[in-house]
């Protein structure tokens, strides 16, 4: 808080005595009279008046141009988040890749135990289909006394389960199927794939199919063509039982929306 501050003025005023004698005659030196009337020139507060001049606080108030924060205020053109978001949406045009769009973070069953699912980055050469996304070598097992089944749903975004507030990603409208090729490690392998979580407060959808595996890559597609879908949580997954008998090897490639 600012102080205010107090100046008083005390002006004394002296007599003056005056032994006023009448001269009948002019003299000359009477004119000093108008130079007691130089007040014209003590009037140079007029020059003191350049105040004026320290009025250019109009100059001062250039802040208008420092008011050039307009100018700092392109971060309307930082914004262009914008822009940036059209990335977004560049990749949401299909085929539209699981891999990149949700994440294979939904580990089930002896997945959700460390060690229970190892996913690695194994590709066939040459890969099939159009190689679209990541390719997948999924060891699943048993551990311990644990559950005897495994499963991984891809999420967007990551550990987006149905009880999370999250919404999904937007997914655009015309897309028809959900495909990818799929083998196991020695074929023979009962898997099931699906695609939404089938839970109103989520995708509201879902599509599964149930199927045998082979050891050479094969093409499988999940018919999503009646499906109303918008903001999808569970862009696809798997799961897969019999873990007490033997750890399941599954392999995933060119997993894609189109």
């Amino acid at each position: 808080m600012h102080r205010n501050k107090r100046f008083a003025w005390t002006w004394a005023a002296a007599g003056v005595f005056a032994v006023a004698g009448l001269i009948g005659a002019c003299d000359p030196e009477e004119t000093s009279t108008p130079d007691a009337g130089t007040k014209v020139d003590a009037g140079t507060t007029t020059d003191a008046g350049t105040t004026t001049d320290a009025g250019t606080t109009t100059d001062a108030g250039t802040t208008t141009d420092a008011g050039t924060t307009t100018d700092a205020g392109t971060t309307t053109d930082a914004g262009t988040t914008t822009d940036a978001g059209t990335d977004a949406g560049t990749q949401a045009a299909f085929p539209l890749a699981v891999d990149g769009t949700w994440a294979a973070s939904g580990y089930m069953g002896a997945g959700s135990q460390p060690g229970g699912i190892v996913d690695e980055a194994v590709c066939t050469t040459p890969r099939p289909g159009s190689a679209l996304g990541n390719c997948h070598k999924i060891t699943a097992t048993r551990i311990g006394t644990g559950d005897a089944w495994a499963g991984i749903f891809w999420q967007y975004p990551e550990g987006n389960w149905p009880d999370k507030p999250e919404k999904g990603f937007l997914v655009p409208d015309g897309a028809k199927s959900v495909s990818f090729y799929a083998w196991g490690g020695t074929g023979g392998e009962v898997v099931d794939f699906f695609v939404g979580y089938g839970d109103k407060s989520k995708d509201g959808f879902e599509k599964k199919i149930n199927v045998t595996l082979t050891k050479e890559p094969t093409l499988y597609t999940l018919d999503i063509s009646r499906v109303r879908y918008t903001e999808v949580a569970a862009g696809f997954g798997w799961s897969a039982g019999g873990l007490d008998v033997a750890p399941l090897v599954l392999f995933l490639d060119d997993i894609q929306w189109h």
